[in-house]
């Protein structure tokens, strides 16, 4: 089918024959995605992992599922090189430089505006057209033409051929025909026949003998042959460089009815999608403001809801999730996120754009700005929710939208208690985390998905899930009614039973993590804490401390015992099953990360007098934590502060005899304390909760100062002595030497001090996971490189830290910290 001119005759000489791959009706555009999917995820986090699971995500160590024949989701086909069907070299650059300065040359002595000229060349075009040997045998001639076509195109838009009205029609059929033509695919060809056309056809009077259906037909052919272009990320400059975005952008953000056809925008739409993916593109397009036409299609009073309308939509928020990430506050103006909300409203069941909405809502709510949006208008949030529940078979959409739940559910505690209640969420999540388990299960006993999805996939998906509990969990409200919830809390002790921390990291980490969310809530409807489960968690966690060096594991275990050993059977079990030694043997982690928790469960074990006498005689725990004290800087009062509390706890069994060394360097450990804090007290008084560590840390070293009786230990027999603590009411100095007397144990009437996982509102010595620190290592999956990791850390010393916000992990090489970057702070998108 062509575009005719009225009246024209039957010889075609009057015809723009437009490229269309069939007779009937041009297929729907494939889509491409960018080469690493984004991922939640893990994610997550990112988005994306837990406490409250941070996002970054999630996750990264896998992209994330990504549905089996969706449009927008298949990786875009790349081309393997080889030669055109010409013969000529693949590249165009060189073959375009070299015929560029040969054009320059042939055309220096004959001026293209001379009608003469023009007329010579509209006949080349004419025999070029018809004749395929020639084409084929000369693709310099074809190059040379092509530029002259353009130099022609100029010199009509500068109105330089005022005579003329009609060449450029007949100049623009003659391109057409040309560009229908198989070997006119060659790019070197095709974008300056494409960038002519476009100018010709929306040229005053170049089309006016032809009518509206011949003009969008025409602009179609076009759109179809650079789409077919764009699929090749080898292309995507070419569209810059050649100046076809300011075209594309023109004809999708117009309101004329040649620019109207549907099929068109889809078309237009994925051309920019395609080359959206190029950093370079992309911000020339945010400058020529694509964001906002592409938020014109989307806005609701334009549309109908019809299957049509959600296939230009699919291209429109596909291509609109390019720019999520580096240009969020483009969707923050105006009510551009309630006008995606309606969308996902409109179209409830259009899984494929529904996904696209949710690959937005992943990128935008890894900036806070955004979430701050989210916060304001609690409608997205319940839109988001009715989505998922509504959609929870599909993968890809589950994947994505417990991510952007797992972002949001971190960042404020308002949102947490949206979704657990206005959107029925403390039903919702452990629906969707029990029915992805039992799949999970299936597959993994040699069942088949329906979907074909693979255990790791699941994963995947449970993984966000896992992180969204954890962080809901962070709200009093909803992490009490989380945790008297079984079909939360038996498969969160499923997973951690069956799944190997080698095999399934992310997944392992963010379980212990909601599980030491849910231990916080020592309530009698906790089921936590209910029958065999405290002896079965601590058998679980013994495998985590004792068979892994994973410092993250570690972490997380640690405060999940924290949370647990409030309980005396469960400080027996931990006796019985020698975690004390392994928790004191930490001590010595480089990571304070680390020691902070373990000093935090150690409280706990020293407050029981039945475990102090273990702790001092099975392991070297004062020396240890001597150590800590004096090792710990004079600014983090925190960490000094905790190791004092087990101190403290250990001297109120006045049973228990002391090393005298122990004594005297717990004495000159302490002594030291006041003066540091004094160093440093004037730097750190804008920090209320240090200050208050501060404070309390004097206090405990003053207590147990008296506490610790004066010793004279007599050289040569320091292996002999020790001490009986005195209570606090009798300070005394004893003389210890080979024959000293031990005095009867005294009466502890004084109360241990306990810690345990405290909410993020509040201080404590073992503080739950923030939301920051549970961010996803997914997305994810465009993903964060080690380059990026890289610029983002400082070295201080012989200490690399991460520099992901909310991050205080510190590492001894630049590959632990790189490591560590990828696994937990990578994007899902």
């Amino acid at each position: 089918r062509g575009l005719r001119a009225e009246g024209a005759d039957d010889s075609g000489s009057e015809e723009l024959t437009p490229m269309r791959p069939s007779d009937n009706a041009a297929p729907s555009p494939p889509s491409r995605t960018p080469a690493r999917p984004p991922r939640p995820p893990t994610g997550q986090n990112g988005a994306g992992y837990p406490t409250p699971l941070p996002p970054g995500d999630s996750p990264s160590r896998g992209h994330g599922y990504g549905g089996e024949g969706s449009a927008s989701h298949r990786p875009r086909s790349r081309s393997k090189g080889g030669m055109p069907p010409d013969g000529s070299p693949p590249s165009s650059s060189s073959s375009r430089r070299k015929s560029s300065s040969s054009r320059e040359r042939r055309s220096s002595g004959a001026d293209a505006a001379d009608p003469q000229v023009s007329e010579a060349i509209l006949a080349k075009l004419q025999e070029l057209a018809a004749n395929e040997e020639m084409r084929s045998n000369s693709p310099d001639l074809m190059a040379d033409m092509c530029q002259r076509i353009w130099l022609l195109v100029a010199q009509f838009q500068a109105n330089q051929f005022p005579n003329s009205a009609t060449f450029p029609g007949r100049l623009l059929k003659e391109v057409m025909g040309l560009l229908s033509l198989p070997d006119m695919k060659d790019p070197r060809f095709l974008f300056l026949l494409s960038r002519s056309a476009l100018a010709l056809l929306q040229m005053e009077g170049s089309t006016s003998e032809f009518p509206l259906a011949g003009v969008q037909h025409a602009y179609l052919s076009i759109a179809q042959a650079l789409f077919e272009s764009s699929q090749n990320e080898e292309h995507d400059a070419d569209f810059l460089r050649e100046g076809l975005v300011e075209s594309l952008l023109q004809v999708l953000g117009s309101d004329e009815p040649r620019f109207l056809h549907n099929e068109l925008r889809v078309y237009v739409t994925g051309i920019l999608k395609n080359i959206s993916h190029n950093e370079q593109n992309q911000r020339a397009l945010a400058d020529l403001g694509a964001v906002t036409i592409l938020f014109k299609l989307l806005h609701s009073s334009n549309l109908q809801g019809t299957h049509e309308e959600a296939q230009l939509l699919i291209q429109a928020t596909a291509a609109l999730r390019n720019f999520a990430g580096p240009n969020h506050e483009e969707f923050l103006r105006e009510d551009r996120l309630d006008t995606i909300t309606r969308v996902m409203a409109m179209f409830p069941e259009e899984v494929e754009l529904l996904t696209n909405v949710s690959r937005i809502f992943a990128k935008l709510t890894l900036n806070a700005p955004a979430c701050e949006a989210f916060a304001r208008n609690g409608a997205h949030l319940r839109q988001i929710a009715q989505t998922l529940s509504s959609n929870a078979d599909s993968m890809p959409l589950a994947l994505r939208m417990a991510f952007v739940l797992g972002n949001l559910t971190e960042f404020s505690d308002r949102l947490r208690v949206i979704f657990a209640f206005d959107c029925e969420g403390t039903a919702l999540a452990p629906q969707l985390l029990g029915s992805y388990w039992r799949k999970e299960r299936e597959i993994a006993r040699g069942g088949k998905d329906q979907a074909g999805a693979t255990v790791a996939e699941v994963d995947e998906v449970l993984v966000k899930l896992v992180r969204l509990i954890a962080n809901m969990a962070i709200s009093s409200t909803a992490g009490s009614t989380l945790a008297s919830s079984s079909a939360v809390v038996d498969p969160l002790l499923d997973m951690l039973g069956a799944k190997k921390i080698t095999e399934s990291e992310e997944l392992v980490l963010n379980v212990v993590s909601a599980v030491t969310n849910l231990l916080f809530y020592d309530e009698p409807s906790n089921i936590l804490f209910q029958g065999d489960n405290k002896q079965l968690l601590c058998r679980l966690f013994r495998s985590l401390l004792l068979e892994n060096f994973n410092v993250e594991a570690l972490v997380e275990t640690a405060r999940g015992l924290g949370n647990l050993s409030r309980h005396s059977d469960v400080r027996k079990c931990m006796s019985d099953l020698r975690l004390d030694e392994r928790l004191v043997i930490l001590l010595d982690h480089e990571d304070r990360d680390l020691v902070f928790p373990v000093c935090g469960a150690l409280v706990n074990l020293a407050a029981d007098q039945e475990c102090t006498k273990r702790l001092m005689t099975a392991t070297p725990i004062v020396r240890k934590l001597i150590e800590l004290v004096n090792d710990a800087p004079a600014d983090d009062p925190g960490l000094r502060l905790v190791a004092i509390k087990v101190l403290t706890n250990l001297s109120l069994d006045t049973s228990t005899r002391w090393s005298a060394l122990d004594v005297q360097a717990v004495r000159s450990a302490l002594q030291q304390i006041p003066v540091d804090c004094e160093e440093v007290s004037t730097a750190l008084q804008e920090d209320p909760q240090t200050m208050a560590d501060m404070q309390q840390l004097l206090e405990l070293t003053r207590k147990l100062q008296q506490r610790l009786p004066v010793v004279d230990v007599v050289p040569g027999q320091e292996s002999a002595a020790d001490v009986q603590l005195l209570s606090r009411s009798s300070v005394v100095s004893a003389a210890i030497g080979p024959d000293a007397s031990r005095a009867p144990p005294g009466h502890n009437s004084e109360v241990p001090l306990a810690a345990m996982t405290r909410p993020p509102s509040s201080g404590g010595p073992v503080r739950p996971p923030t939301a920051k620190e549970l961010a996803p290592r997914d997305g994810p999956k465009v993903k964060v490189s080690s380059g990026d990791a890289k610029a983002m850390a400082d070295k201080e010393g012989n200490n690399w830290g991460c520099k992901h916000p909310g991050c205080t992990r510190r590492f001894a090489s630049e590959a632990k910290m790189l490591a560590h970057y990828d696994r937990r702070h990578t994007m899902l998108s």
